[in-house]
């Protein structure tokens, strides 16, 4: 930002505003609002060297004016409030002054914290008499920007942390209100009652709006309960029109009475919940508490949705040929290099995702917006008693999250159908997601090659060095499935015996492999001949399905001989994307939620519920990060090599994956809580291994078989 000082006098119309300008006069401008004035306008300035006052750094503000130089579109005005609204209520007796643009203005007047709005360019004059400023201009592309959420950023600016609410303060003019009512009033009378749906499925850039064909399957389904509405801004009503036409959409179009930001804020009022694309429609109506549906491929949902309580973000799982989602390109003129390459208009990462998935969502979203519901008063693990906050919903379920151990789980608990599982006959969200297993686990082979492939899976090929070091006898596998890490097992010289809740997975393991294998769901259901006193225990992804974990975990210890071992795993809460890109709620692709998985697992609450049930050792690793799991967490990217002789080399994408993989070698043979699958090893009694010692090794062996293989060909 500069201070421009007029050579004469000017009068203009720009950015919202009428300009009378007497030469001498000096403004403050952002770089970006000053290259928007036209170039006979930016001749009649000349830059003036002026001393702006100092930059706020968390100060007390009570009797001192402070001043947020800002641009802002409507979406980043409205994700200001938190923050303005919030200093305001630490320092009531401050002065407030925020510049905004002409078409923003609209959202922050009237709000009773802020004592005067300013245009953008601001006059010097009004910049000489503030204590302090914040500047929030300029900001799109900075990496502070780009990887904190809108609302995060301006309460990091102006160094507030954490406020009790953070979504948006969204003012209603009623004058509007009651105008619109009309429309919405007869849309519902001649629907039968139905409930209103906003659609807003044009984003402010081609790569991030909705195709229409979505638009269209997503109407089917949200028909009988739902009538759905487009109020879309009046520059956009013709691409309106021509999509409604073209893809026989049946949606209100109430897009001629959007004059101005006041009548989108008075039809997302009266709707009764919100799908869209547009970020200023999702701001809105995350501040009105609106069950909302955000929809994003390029960007990071949870940038734009993660302080929003009512908001359920839906984002791609998708891997193409130019990228991986989300890209984080924020606007382009054109549709994205991934729709070219495919010779087509709209982002394919958006187009990849299933339209149920989306009214799974919206389903999600109403539950989100309820105040009374069933909340569990204790703990299932720790006993911990309190208020246990909700962490997230997803599939109709909520998950929430013990303060004191950590663990989350689901309340109420919802018992899993595994035959149903294994024949894939679920009607929600599991039906989308890649994690389901149980048909792969069906696809058997002879004995020798699937003890040969199931070695090679890194979740297993982690514990044979492992196992090589425990004692042999009788071992019980818990879940045991079709009884492929018994088969592993019996090689190594175990005593096999397993346990398992579908039938059909049991015939499977009977039937074919001749394994002793029973059907059972609880301790309680296994004959008599399998209540032995047992060496080994094994419980892989079993932990995470378990309604009453700790009784689980008792019932084990207690089948256990002394010294006996168990080894147990379940999804890491910090596996390596986890970690990289934080836990990203509502990870439909992964199946990590209920009924499928009714808890999940950090470290030291794993650590501490098989303490608590009596094992006296206990460590806690997983499988070796490898190269394929670093880019489920991080993007590669092009860029341009500048050598000394200025020669200029372009680094594409796989490139730039081959040599991060390359440079991460080190960490996949030691990285101890990065893999996609977290063991436990527990023993009853005194162990006479090394553990710590056998598990490094064991990681370092796994990493350099999985990446390297053995090499033993002639």
């Amino acid at each position: 930002m500069k201070v421009w000082k007029a050579k004469g006098k000017i009068e203009l119309n720009f950015n919202g505003y009428d300009f009378k300008i007497k030469p001498g006069d000096k403004f403050l401008f952002a770089d970006d609002v000053f290259n928007l004035l036209p170039e006979p306008i930016k001749s009649a300035f000349e830059q003036a060297h002026s001393v702006l006052p100092p930059f706020y750094r968390g100060e007390n503000l009570n009797g001192k004016t402070l001043l947020v130089i800002a641009q802002a579109a409507i979406g980043d005005a409205l994700c200001m409030t938190p923050a303005l609204r919030e200093i305001k209520k630490r320092y009531p007796e401050m002065t407030l002054n925020v510049t905004i643009s002409g078409k923003a203005k609209p959202v922050l007047e009237g709000l009773s914290y802020i004592d005067n709005l300013f245009p953008m360019p601001i006059p010097f004059k009004e910049v000489a008499k503030a204590d302090y400023i914040v500047k929030v201009i300029e900001m799109v592309n900075a990496p502070q920007f780009d990887n904190l959420s809108l609302v995060d950023y301006y309460l990091w600016k102006l160094y507030i942390y954490k406020t009790e609410k953070e979504t948006p303060d969204v003012l209603i003019d009623q004058a509007v209100l009651a105008e619109m009512k009309e429309a919405f009033d007869k849309i519902r009378e001649a629907s039968g009652g139905k409930k209103v749906l906003l659609f807003h499925y044009l984003a402010s850039s081609v790569h991030r709006t909705l195709p229409p064909r979505l638009l269209k399957e997503i109407e089917d389904l949200i028909w009988n309960e739902y009538v759905p509405v487009i109020c879309s801004m009046p520059e956009e009503d013709i691409t309106v029109e021509t999509a409604l036409d073209a893809y026989g959409i049946r949606a209100a179009n109430l897009s001629v009475f959007m004059k101005d930001i006041r009548y989108l804020i008075a039809s997302v009022a009266l709707s009764d919940a919100v799908i869209t694309a547009d970020t200023a429609t999702l701001h809105i109506a995350a501040g009105l508490e609106k069950p909302t549906v955000l929809i994003t491929g390029p960007v990071d949902a949870e940038l734009r949705t993660s302080n929003y309580p009512t908001v359920i973000p839906v984002s791609p799982n998708y891997i193409g040929q130019t990228c991986v989602a989300p890209c984080m390109k924020h606007a382009t003129t054109e549709p994205c290099i991934e729709a070219q390459v495919k010779r087509q208009f709209y982002s394919p990462c958006i187009e990849s995702i299933p339209p149920k998935i989306i009214y799974f969502a919206l389903n999600d979203a109403k539950l989100l917006t309820e105040k009374d519901y069933e909340k569990p008063n204790k703990c299932i693990v720790c006993d911990f008693e309190g208020e246990i906050p909700l962490f997230e919903l997803i599939n109709s379920s909520r998950v929430f999250e013990c303060p004191s151990c950590g663990l989350q789980f689901t309340h109420p608990m919802k018992v899993m159908d595994y035959e149903k599982t294994y024949e894939k006959k679920y009607g929600d969200l599991l039906n989308f997601g890649s994690g389901l297993a149980y048909e792969s686990y069906q696809n058997i082979e002879d004995e020798k090659i699937e003890v040969e492939k199931w070695s090679r899976v890194p979740r297993f090929n982690v514990l044979l060095p492992i196992l090589s070091q425990v004692s042999k006898g009788k071992l019980l596998d818990i879940g045991c499935s079709t009884g492929f890490f018994m088969l592993i097992a019996k090689k190594i010289g175990f005593e096999v015996y397993g346990m398992e809740a579908s039938e059909k997975a049991v015939n499977i393991a009977t039937d074919k492999f001749k394994l002793n294998v029973v059907k059972a769901m609880s301790f309680d259901e296994l004959p008599e001949e399998y209540k032995l006193s047992y060496d080994v225990i094994t419980a892989f992804e079993v932990l995470e399905h378990v309604h009453a974990p700790s009784e689980f975990l008792e019932d084990i210890y207690s089948l256990l001989a002394d010294r006996g071992i168990l080894i147990l795993s379940c999804p890491p809460f910090y596996k390596f994307e986890n970690t990289a890109k934080g836990y990203r709620k509502y990870k439909w692709w992964y199946n990590d939620y209920p009924p499928h998985h009714v808890t999940r697992w950090k470290p030291w609450t794993l650590h501490y519920a098989l303490k608590k049930v009596g094992f006296s050792e206990v460590h806690i690793f997983t499988e070796p990060l490898l190269p394929g799991t670093v880019f489920e967490g991080v993007v590669p990217l092009s860029f341009q090599l500048k050598l000394p002789d200025e020669k200029i080399i372009n680094i594409d994408a796989n490139t730039t994956r081959g040599i991060v993989a390359e440079t991460l070698k080190p960490l996949y043979l030691n990285s101890r809580l990065l893999g996609n699958f977290q063991y436990a090893i527990a023993v009853k009694g005194r162990s006479l291994i090394n553990f710590e010692e056998i598990i490094k090794k064991a990681i370092k062996y796994s990493a350099i078989e999985i990446i390297w293989g053995r090499g033993d060909k002639a």
